[in-house]
């Protein structure tokens, strides 16, 4: 089992959506490796992973291609964190980190990390990080700025929304050139389920929220220059 995975991106990464991606597929290359994947930890113990916050620091946008180091932190009760390490023909470029839990695959309820025992097992990286993901607090006024509706090729195996979707979308209505994300992902979508997107631009920097048709929360993001 590989402490570190290293995953290169030959098409490099334009801009954030494309650093969510490669983390993605990051994380689940380290999975398999690990034996902690979606098929495994779904047959053998009903769990679903589940994303539920992440922030991306990148020093500037990748050069060429990128390459990609993950690797895990010491497992907490309820969440797991995944940090990860950015490269491009240049050097260093950046870093990020991920909160994960672990759900109920029927009653898609957050089971404890304990639930799915090969995550107590894995190997951990030293020295590890210290920073995680917070809640960052939304302006008060959000303008809205269009519909969207969940396509199939949109949804993952988890059976929702896939998460670099949302980075997608949202990234739509933010400045050109954005380096850093803040993004928190509050309830699952479903394909045929149309969202508005609404968007607001402070000194803190653009901020952009998914609801539901609900009127529920489902996303939102921070993007900074």
């Amino acid at each position: 089992m590989k402490e570190v995975m290293e995953l290169l991106c030959p098409e490099g990464a334009k801009n954030l959506t494309d650093v969510a991606r490669a983390m993605e597929q990051g994380a689940i290359a380290h999975g398999i490796d690990l034996k902690v994947d979606h098929d495994r930890i779904l047959s053998d113990f009903g769990c679903l992973w589940m994303l539920v916050r992440y922030e991306i620091r990148l020093t500037r946008l990748p050069v060429g291609a990128l390459t990609v180091h993950t690797f895990l932190r010491t497992p907490g009760a309820a969440f797991s964190l995944r940090d990860f390490t950015f490269f491009d023909e240049e050097g260093e470029c950046g870093q990020a980190v991920q909160t994960w839990v672990v759900a109920d695959e029927k009653e898609r309820k957050i089971r404890p990390i304990s639930a799915v025992p090969p995550l107590l097992e894995g190997p951990v990286h030293k020295p590890e990080r210290t920073n995680r993901p917070r809640r960052f607090k939304l302006p008060t006024e959000m303008a809205p700025m269009g519909l969207w509706t969940v396509a199939p090729e949109e949804i993952d195996d988890n059976g929702h929304l896939n998460n670099v979707a949302y980075v997608r979308h949202a990234e739509t209505l933010a400045p050109e050139g954005c380096t850093c994300l803040d993004v928190s992902f509050e309830r699952e979508c479903f394909v045929g389920e149309t969202l508005t997107l609404k968007g607001a631009q402070t000194e803190e920097g653009y901020f952009v929220q998914i609801c539901k048709e609900s009127g529920e929360e489902s996303f939102c993001a921070r993007f900074l220059l």
